[in-house]
């Protein structure tokens, strides 16, 4: 599987596997589908159950960690080795986690092959046309040898041409000579800079700053409590009772 998978999802398989080693199963039903209950060893509580037809190789979890990562779970993995199975069925290794994943031929939802992909696929048929020509080489004689040195010089002229051609058309391009690029609307977000506050706490402070002291008659934020003319009012107070019992 090391030759199937990509590194990282053969590292998740191979953890599997290992996992594996730690259950043990017992055939619950036998027939063209078998029901396998899976558990792990000194625990008598937890189980898993797997099913497995024989007849095309169809295996499923009820851990169902194949259907969630793609991945064959170590519970499958048991009833495989119990079965006598060495090798991953095909329908248990999905294309995207391989390593040819990148080289298969993709399509649009209207059925055209995508750009990528394309290139790619030229890119298959020219190794072969090369390992072709490697092929028809080997052991040759001095004939086919010269024939294919002129070919190749001749197609060396023509990818010449073809590219001198293309930077002339590059080069006929118009370029704008101002290019009229706005910066992007700065927006004040929540959180920045000082606290926004809320209609509520406006509406209080607003309040606070209209109302009239009682006690000074002025517009400030005290009222009659906090006002500092009565604390001046009340210390006057004190110190003309003091006065007074003194006298007494």
């Amino acid at each position: 599987m090391s030759s199937r998978y990509t590194h990282k999802i053969f590292y998740m398989f191979q953890k599997e596997v290992i996992s594996s080693m730690k259950y043990g199963s017992q055939l619950k039903y036998f027939s063209n589908v078998q029901v396998h209950v899976v558990k792990r060893l000194g625990d008598t509580m937890k189980f898993r159950e797997v099913t497995y037809d024989s007849s095309n190789d169809v295996i499923s979890c009820s851990c169902k960690m194949f259907e969630s990562e793609g991945i064959p779970c170590a519970h499958i993995i048991v009833v495989l080795r119990n079965n006598f199975i060495d090798c991953l069925p095909e329908n248990l290794i999905l294309e995207r986690w391989t390593t040819s994943a990148k080289w298969r031929t993709v399509y649009d939802n209207n059925g055209v092959e995508l750009q990528e992909t394309q290139n790619i696929s030229c890119g298959r048929k020219n190794l072969q046309i090369v390992r072709g020509f490697a092929e028809c080489l080997d052991d040759a004689p001095t004939e086919v040898c010269d024939a294919a040195k002129e070919m190749l010089c001749s197609l060396q002229e023509l990818k010449l041409s073809h590219s001198t051609s293309g930077s002339s058309n590059s080069s006929q391009r118009s370029i704008p000579s101002v290019v009229n690029v706005h910066p992007p609307n700065i927006s004040k977000t929540k959180g920045s800079g000082k606290r926004l506050k809320g209609g509520k706490e406006i509406v209080m402070e607003d309040m606070g700053k209209r109302r009239t002291c009682s006690v000074c008659g002025k517009k400030d934020k005290h009222n009659a409590r906090t006002c500092p003319k009565l604390k001046e009012m009340l210390s006057q107070n004190e110190t003309q009772h003091f006065n007074e019992t003194q006298d007494l």
